[in-house]
C-alpha cells in the first residue's frame, strides 16, 4: 500500500470516530502510525540508492567530488516539498527534517567540510547536519583563507553589514563565490551566505549581490542611481579618501537576466566614468517570496 492510501486511511478513521474515539480505536490508529514510519523508512533507503547512483555517476577530478553540494538543488526540493505541505505539522520542523536528510544524503558522496566563525556555530550546524566536517576559526579571512587552501568545500559567512565587510575581499578573488545562504527562510533575510569554488546555480529566483569600486565623489549619485533603477543597495564600504566599494543586489530568474542588467550598467554614460560591478553570486529564493 503507498504511503498516501495508507495515511488517508488513518485520516479517514478518525474523522469517523471523531469524539467518541475509543481506547481500541487509538490502538488501532497506532498501528497505522506504525506502518507510515514503516513506509517513510522505506522510502529513506530508497532515496539513498537512488542518490548512489548519481554519485557514481558523477565525475571525478584532483581527488574532490564534483557537485557534492549543491545549494540550489537542496532549496528546489524544499521549496517543492514546502508548497504542498498541508495540515497542522510544523513547517519549522519539515525545514529541520530536510535539513538532516540532506546531511546524510551528501555524505553518501563524501564528507563536506563547512568552515565559519564561532558566533555562528549553532545556525551553521543546524543547516548542515550531523554529517557534516566543521573547521571553526576566528575572523573571516580564517574562513575564506580555509575555502582557498582546500581545507573545506564551504565557508558560512555573517551577512555583510558595516562590521561584516568579508564580501569587499571577493573583488580580487576570482575562485571564490556566493552559492547559498542558510538558514534555510521562508521570508527573512537569511543570517549567513555560503561561500564555494563552485558557481551559483541559478533557480526560478534567485538574490544576485555585485560589488562595485567608484571614486567617493560620484558615490551619493550612483547609489541613487542603482535604487532608481531597481537594484537594492546592501552597503557601501569606504576603501580610501578618494574611493569607496558598493554591495548592491537585485532579485532575476536566469543568469542570462543579470548579464543583461549588468551591461546595461557598464554601458551608462551617466557618470562619465565606465562602472564595472563584479557578480560575487548569490542565493536561491523560496517561490513564496516572490
Amino acid at each position: 500500500m503507498s504511503l498516501k492510501k495508507d495515511r488517508s486511511r488513518g485520516k479517514n478513521r478518525v474523522e469517523k470516530k471523531g469524539k467518541s474515539l475509543k481506547l481500541g480505536d487509538l490502538e488501532s490508529i497506532r498501528l497505522d502510525i506504525d506502518r507510515t514510519d514503516t513506509l517513510i523508512h522505506k522510502y529513506l533507503i530508497d532515496r539513498a540508492n537512488l542518490v548512489q547512483k548519481v554519485a557514481q555517476a558523477k565525475i571525478y577530478g584532483k581527488g574532490r567530488k564534483i557537485g557534492m553540494y549543491r545549494p540550489t538543488r537542496e532549496y528546489d526540493i524544499l521549496n517543492r516539498r514546502i508548497l504542498k505541505h498541508q495540515g497542522l505539522f510544523p513547517i519549522e520542523s519539515v525545514i529541520s527534517v530536510w535539513s538532516e536528510l540532506f546531511s546524510g544524503y551528501r555524505s553518501l558522496q563524501g564528507q563536506l567540510k563547512v568552515s565559519h566563525l564561532k558566533a555562528d556555530e549553532v545556525l551553521v550546524r543546524r543547516h548542515f547536519g550531523v554529517c557534516t566536517r566543521y573547521n571553526l576559526l576566528k575572523d573571516y579571512r580564517g574562513v575564506i583563507d580555509a575555502l582557498l587552501k582546500e581545507e573545506s568545500d564551504v565557508a558560512a559567512l555573517p551577512f555583510p553589514s558595516k562590521k561584516n565587510k568579508w564580501c569587499t575581499e571577493l573583488l580580487e578573488l576570482k575562485t571564490i563565490n556566493i552559492v547559498g545562504s542558510a538558514p534555510f527562510n521562508l521570508s527573512k533575510q537569511p543570517n549567513l551566505l555560503l561561500l564555494s569554488k563552485q558557481k551559483l546555480e541559478y533557480s526560478e529566483v534567485n538574490i544576485v549581490f555585485m560589488i562595485l569600486k567608484v571614486r567617493n565623489d560620484i558615490l551619493n549619485k550612483v547609489l541613487t542611481y542603482l535604487i532608481d533603477n531597481s537594484f537594492v543597495c546592501n552597503q557601501h564600504y569606504s576603501l580610501d579618501k578618494d574611493n569607496s566599494y558598493i554591495l548592491f543586489s537585485t532579485k532575476v530568474h536566469s543568469e542570462k537576466k543579470i548579464n543583461e542588467r549588468i551591461n546595461r550598467l557598464r554601458n551608462e554614460r551617466t557618470f562619465k566614468v565606465k562602472l564595472l560591478p563584479k557578480v560575487l553570486g548569490g542565493y536561491s529564493v523560496f517561490k513564496r517570496d516572490t
